[in-house]
């Protein structure tokens, strides 16, 4: 009996995954996804452990949005072949894209260990290595694959942010632009740049870049709203306005375009209206930080908000930005309870440098007692200038943390030993709060720069005085409200600034002035000025601030006077000046005008020191108070108008006897009273009692703010 004959298999059929596989990587490499994976799939189901189908669908998956279904691939195309060193970097890629990090890096190992030329792989080392913040050991990868192929675009351009972000800006904007030779159409290399320029302060380089990187046409949105950013910086609020018009024409529903609109409208003075473009921005996206930090800060100069209002918008920002972060990275931290110690306090903040927030605690970093105090000043500023220099040497301790992640940041603090860590910035531009929601020290202050409470239950006090937080609303704060002689003071400005003489004595008519932002000037407040100026038709108005560099500011400043009875020969502004001019410019007034709702800081007591009393206006939020505030410690509350007709009343018949004799002792009697050595102790007195009631209380739960929202309390 003759054998069965066997079957033989069709030599079409034995080649069917290899054609079938050589198809899907056409369709693959043509950017037709669907189809390919289709492909893929039908070449695994009859070839399972087929490596090159394996590595190839993973990649297909991947950018098809299915990540982990890429990963998963990927993981049993090394398991065919664990010696791909493609597949190790790709892997790394991969892993990068969902935050695995230390595998991702591990992959590059593998990947380089199996093939030191493979550029792909030095580049993701590099890449993985940047967003660990190990910018030492990216640059030294990028330049690894840089040394193999000098061709590569993004490799440069990465090279060019981890070089930015250790602040060697020239070192930067050459990288970037070696991006931009070999890629004329790296728009990134271009925005990244312009960053860099906008650091640096060369404005018109950072415009230049930002509107190439438009006219590349890829990110029309994002680059535009930057180069409303510059412009705004430029104080061409006009063009910015017109850019942001037209971004939103492209991206109507961008809660950042939306948000920097906003911006221009408060440097513009309406900040009601900014406040509602920071709304539709939150309506757009609700977890937007930008949106929800600009809305705190405007509504500080919203004429209808007050200590609820503003309460509970800090508090949003709690709910949606720092609870969070505290539920992820809050851990129990204790210090030795001895409580009387030396102390170490840390501050924290991006101003520590020439800035109106760092006049308010210049006094008190400078007048601290060394012996009972350590000081370590934790700086987010990124362009040192003559006032940095001046932070730095009087802190015994000084970090640089301008490049520094929260991570790197709350290590640094717990290494120092840090008691008593203070916030300087408060919801301000360059804030760390994200930093004091994770609780990092014992002890956790808010004050002075933006000290108008932080709505976060992780920081236990608050700086204020009887007057700008009442006892009646103190329950609506998250902290514990800490009472000082004075919310802030300032350092004396030198003495030959300041002149004895009364100027309407000489020039026979009374001279106002208002030596605020711009931003600070509202509609209600220029209509009040102008009743002064009409009830006192020889008078003189001298407007002043940074601002009014910019011919749209002046115009509009004008045009309201103007339209209220007020000739514009009547007006003199000033625009920037340095800070002696600014301040020899008080010697040619009689009596400043606060702004209203949001009165001067600063401002009101450099004024005072020149000997030139300010008219403000007492209203119901902590800002509008502060004013009133300052005047009462100065020992002049007859200056403190109620309303608009006392204010108006005050303004228009000031007692000529009384201001010469202001003019001539207030300096003096500030100094006694309230000068920077008197107030520092107690400062010093406040954390001292700070710290007793934390040796006496139970070990801190870590967990104790995750179930609750922000409560306040008042201590003395």
């Amino acid at each position: 009996m003759q054998p069965a004959p066997q079957k033989t298999q069709h030599p079409d059929k034995a080649y069917e995954p290899v054609l079938m596989l050589m198809r899907a990587r056409m369709l693959h490499q043509a950017g037709d996804l669907d189809e390919a994976r289709s492909c893929y799939k039908k070449v695994l189901k009859k070839a399972p452990d087929n490596f090159q189908a394996l590595h190839f669908y993973a990649q297909a998956e991947f950018a098809a949005g299915h990540v982990e279904s890429g990963i998963r691939h990927l993981k049993r195309a090394l398991l065919a072949d664990p010696r791909s060193a493609q597949a190790q970097s790709d892997m790394a890629g991969m892993m990068t894209s969902v935050g695995r990090l230390e595998e991702a890096l591990t992959a590059c190992d593998k990947a380089i260990a199996l093939d030191l030329t493979l550029v792909q792989a030095h580049h993701n080392r590099g890449h993985v290595l940047l967003q660990l913040g190990r910018l030492e050991e990216a640059i030294a990868s990028f330049e690894s694959a840089l040394a193999l192929d000098p061709t590569r675009a993004d490799t440069w351009n990465d090279h060019g942010i981890a070089l930015q972000k250790l602040t060697r800006f020239d070192k930067a904007i050459e990288s970037f632009g070696k991006a931009i030779e070999v890629d004329p159409l790296h728009d990134m290399a271009f925005m990244n740049r312009a960053a860099v320029y906008k650091e640096l302060k060369r404005l018109d380089e950072a415009l230049a870049d930002y509107d190439r990187a438009i006219s590349i046409g890829k990110r029309q949105v994002e680059a535009g709203i930057s180069r409303v950013e510059i412009l705004l910086a430029k104080k061409d609020v006009q063009e910015a306005l017109r850019t942001c018009t037209e971004v939103l024409k492209i991206e109507p529903k961008s809660a950042r375009a939306l948000t920097t609109l906003g911006n221009c409208m408060a440097l513009l003075g309406d900040a009601d209206t900014a406040t509602a473009l920071y709304d539709r921005a939150l309506e757009v996206s609700p977890n937007y930080e930008p949106a929800i930090s600009s809305r705190i800060f405007s509504m500080d100069f919203c004429t209808n908000a007050n200590f609820e209002t503003q309460q509970a918008a800090r508090r949003l920002w709690w709910d949606q930005i720092g609870r969070p972060v505290h539920d992820a990275f809050a851990a129990a931290v204790d210090r030795d309870r001895d409580p009387d110690r030396r102390l170490v306090i840390g501050y924290v903040s991006a101003d520590f440098k020439h800035h109106s927030a760092a006049f308010s605690f210049a006094p008190v970093i400078s007048s601290h007692d060394r012996q009972r105090f350590e000081v370590i000043c934790y700086s987010g500023v990124a362009l040192p200038d003559a006032m940095t220099a001046h932070f730095q040497a009087k802190a015994d301790k000084w970090r640089d943390m301008s490049q520094w992640s929260d991570d790197q940041l709350a290590e640094s603090i717990k290494a120092d030993r840090v008691d008593i860590l203070v916030d300087l910035s408060g919801h301000t531009a360059g804030n760390r709060l994200r930093l004091f929601a994770r609780k990092v020290a014992p002890v956790q202050v808010t004050a002075w720069g933006h000290s108008t409470g932080t709505g976060m239950p992780t920081v236990d006090y608050l700086f204020a005085d009887p007057i700008t937080i009442p006892k009646e609303v103190r329950h609506l704060f998250a902290e514990a409200i800490y009472d000082l002689p004075s919310n802030m003071i300032i350092d004396p400005p030198p003495s030959d600034w300041w002149s004895s003489e009364v100027p309407s004595e000489t020039n026979g008519y009374l001279t106002y002035g208002v030596l605020n932002r711009v931003s600070k000037m509202s509609d209600p407040a220029i209509l009040l000025w102008s009743r002064i100026m009409v009830g006192n038709p020889t008078a003189r108005l001298i407007l002043k601030d940074s601002s009014i560099d910019d011919p749209a500011v002046r115009h509009t400043l004008l045009e309201k006077f103007a339209a209220n009875g007020v000739a514009a020969e009547r007006i003199t502004l000033f625009g920037s000046t340095s800070r002696e001019d600014h301040l020899r410019t008080l010697q040619k007034i009689d009596l400043c005008l606060d702004p209203f709702p949001q009165p001067g800081g600063v401002s009101s007591w450099e004024a005072l020191y020149m000997g030139v009393p300010v008219v403000t206006k007492i209203g119901n939020t902590i800002n509008s108070r502060l004013g009133a505030a300052i005047l009462a410690t100065a020992g002049i509350p007859e200056f403190i108008g109620k309303n608009d007709d006392e204010y108006l009343q005050i303004a228009l018949n000031p007692d000529g006897e009384r201001l010469r004799s202001i003019r001539q002792g207030l300096r003096g009697f500030i100094y006694e009273r309230f000068g920077p050595a008197v107030y520092t102790r107690a400062v010093e007195d406040a954390y001292r009692a700070m710290w007793q009631s934390y040796c006496a209380s139970p070990p801190a739960d870590p967990s104790r703010f995750r179930k609750r929202g922000a409560t306040g309390s008042t201590r003395k």
